[in-house]
This record gives structure tokens, sequence and C-alpha cells, in this order.
């Protein structure tokens, strides 16, 4: 079982995920996630210090059809290869997330690296692995929706499951918007638990992911949402996560636990408005690590996200492996100079100089968090002890 310092993390970096490009005026770049990898790569990361228990995944295949089909409708993976043959005009959704050429192999290959992520968690003791370019969580068996053309974490819960639908999966999502397409599609599925944290649907597209939404059938009780109300920060998220998460996976015992890192929440996010920092995504990544060494031998798969703050998300990206190898550099320390400059020739704007970010405004009530657990607590049927 992995311990604090020495557990082992496999990191996805191959460039040509960087294929997953919906334009440059479009608010998803995958370039961002990409600045994440080669933050990882200047800092050394990868280099001494046990480098053998850090290693980088440079070349995943695509998806293949069977594998897509275990979340995806027939029909949808045909309208998507039509769609990127040509010029790729058009959209595959109705209008956020345009078709472009190439586009089927381009999903494919940002499923096949989750896939490949999962690969190294199931068959190892204490490896976790993290996926930046992955967590499309918006896409619907039979549609895109959200940026997101196929839905790579929904197959990888649904891969962890197997046909046999045995083990069981806890699914943490803590990107701004709610992760529509993994709820509902194992809505009745009572082999996944899903938490998820995001701003209140009521001022945040997808528009779901009320309290009341719990599951149905099999499934009922294992869909938990946590609606945040715009402005929220670090010290509701804080309570809110301690008080849930531990208290639902010990009760559920997972087989492996998927982790939705989205970046959006994130204080300055250009599409969100929720104030956290950094400290909201290191307790996450943290308290997981610990839970997945507790209930299944540290069987941990993180993806990336959303987030639309190129700063933001390289720099928080950039620390989860070591967060998940129960490291924690110092937020003021300097980013390399090569960093720096090779992320204003990829953005076009000003580099941080380090990845220091200070909470605003005045600190936040316990009102927020009651109202929610207590609220949770309703439609749960459960109490949820202090943190």
């Amino acid at each position: 079982m992995a311990s604090e310092g020495s557990a082992a993390v496999t990191v996805v970096a191959d460039p040509r995920l960087r294929g997953y490009e919906f334009g440059p005026s479009h608010p998803f770049q995958v370039s961002s996630r990409w600045l994440a990898v080669r933050l990882l790569e200047e800092e050394g990361f990868f280099i001494g210090r046990g480098a053998g228990e850090r290693l980088e995944l440079a070349e995943v295949p695509m998806a293949t059809r069977a594998e897509l089909l275990r979340f995806h409708l027939e029909e949808y993976l045909d309208r998507v290869d039509r769609a990127g043959d040509g010029d790729g005009r058009g959209f595959l959704d109705r209008g956020d997330t345009p078709a472009f050429p190439g586009c089927y192999g381009a999903a494919s290959r940002v499923a096949g690296a989750t896939l490949s992520a999962l690969g190294v968690v199931l068959d190892s003791v204490g490896r976790r692995a993290f996926q930046p370019a992955g967590g499309l969580h918006h896409a619907h068996p039979g549609r895109a929706s959200g940026f997101c053309i196929f839905n790579d974490v929904a197959l990888a819960i649904a891969t962890a499951i197997g046909p046999r639908r045995e083990p069981r999966v806890a699914y943490i999502d803590i990107d701004a918007h709610h992760g529509d397409g993994v709820m509902y599609g194992f809505y009745d599925d009572g082999r996944v638990l899903d938490i998820d944290f995001h701003q209140d649907g009521r001022t945040l597209f997808p528009g779901t992911g009320a309290i009341e939404e719990t599951g149905r059938g099999d499934g009922a009780g294992t869909k938990v949402n946590i609606p945040l109300p715009p402005g929220a920060g670090d010290r509701t998220f804080e309570t809110l996560f301690l008080r849930v998460v531990p208290s639902l996976l010990r009760s559920f015992r997972p087989h492996a636990i998927v982790l939705q890192c989205g970046v959006d929440a994130h204080r300055g996010d250009g599409l969100a408005q929720l104030e956290w920092t950094p400290r909201s995504y290191e307790l996450a990544v943290t308290t997981l690590a610990h839970l997945s060494d507790e209930l299944c031998s540290g069987r941990l798969l993180v993806t990336g996200g959303g987030g639309y703050n190129a700063a933001s998300v390289s720099r928080v990206l950039g620390r989860v492996p070591s967060w998940l190898v129960g490291e924690h550099p110092p937020p003021e320390r300097t980013l390399p100079a090569s960093w720096r400059r090779e992320f204003e020739g990829v953005t076009g704007g000003t580099s941080p100089s380090d990845c220091t970010v200070l909470a605003v405004g005045p600190a936040e009530r316990d009102a927020v968090s009651d109202r929610l657990l207590q609220r949770l607590s309703a439609v749960l049927g459960r109490s949820f002890p202090g943190g």
C-alpha cells in the first residue's frame, strides 16, 4: 500500500493529445493542459528522487470502437466520424462543440489516454495515474455537449465496472460545471457512487445537478450533488468536502476512485464564478490519495477537466502529480524561466512567476455549508459528522 512520500504516479504526456483543438478563439484550449506537463518536465519532476516511481506515458493509443461503445451509441460514433471528414465544419451539439477535421481520431485519442491511465491504476498496487487532457464529462451516449465529444471518464468508469458490473467505482467531480454526462449515464447504477461539487445549475451550464437528483432504482442514493452558490471559496469547499466525501467513500468501499479535477472553479476563471485557490485542489487530491490507500490499494485515477484561464489550469494541474506522491511544493517557489517563456509563446499572455494565489474577499460564513449539509442529509437520509 502506498504511503506518504513513496507513492508511484504515471502521467499521460502524449503530445498528440494537443490535436483535440477547436481553434484559437474557442474557450477550451488543450494547450494549457500540455503546459502542465511541460511544467513537470521543466521542474525535473521525473528526474531523481525515485524516478522509477514517476513515469511519463509518452504514447497512448486511440480508443477502439469497441471501447467507445462501452458508453456511446454506434450511430453517434458514425456521426462524429462523418463530421470530422473533409473540412469538419458545423457543430456536434447546439453550438458549443464544433466539429473539426479529424475530430473522431482526436477525441478517441483523449479517451484512449484515459483508458491507458486507468489500466495503469487497475494493473498495479499503489500506482496512481494522471491524465491532464481528460475529464470530458459532459458528453452523453448519443450526443456531444459542453466542449466534450467522447466522455472519457464515463468510459473509464464503464471499463472499471466491467461487463459483469461487479467492482464498485467512486467518481468525484470538482469541476465548476456539473458532470451531467457521467451522472445521467449511470443514474440507475448502484455500482457507481457519483459525488459532484459544482456551481449551482441555476447560475451556470448545464443547469443540472440539484441536490434532489440522487439516482433511481438500483442507483438511488448513490448520486450526490453539492451545488455551490457563485462566490463560494476555499472555506466552503473544504468544509463540505471533508464532511461528505470520506464518510460516503468509507460506506461505499470502492474498488477504484476517479477524480475529475476541473480547474474552472478557480478564482478568475472566464466562464464560472467560484472563488477557489489551489488550496482547494490540493485538499481534494491529497484527501483522495489517502482514502485510496485506505480503501482500494491506492487505485486512484485523476483527470483534468474544465478551466479557461491558462495560468490557473497549467499551475494547478502541474502540481497534481506532486500532491499524488505526497509532496507539497511551496507556492512561492519561482517557476522555471524556460517554462515561463514557453507559456508566453503559447498563450500570448504574461506568465505567472510562481504558484501563489491569495484568497480574496471576506471570510465565508459557515451558513452556506450548514445549509447545504442540512439539505443533503434530508434527501439522502444520513448525517455527515465533522470532518
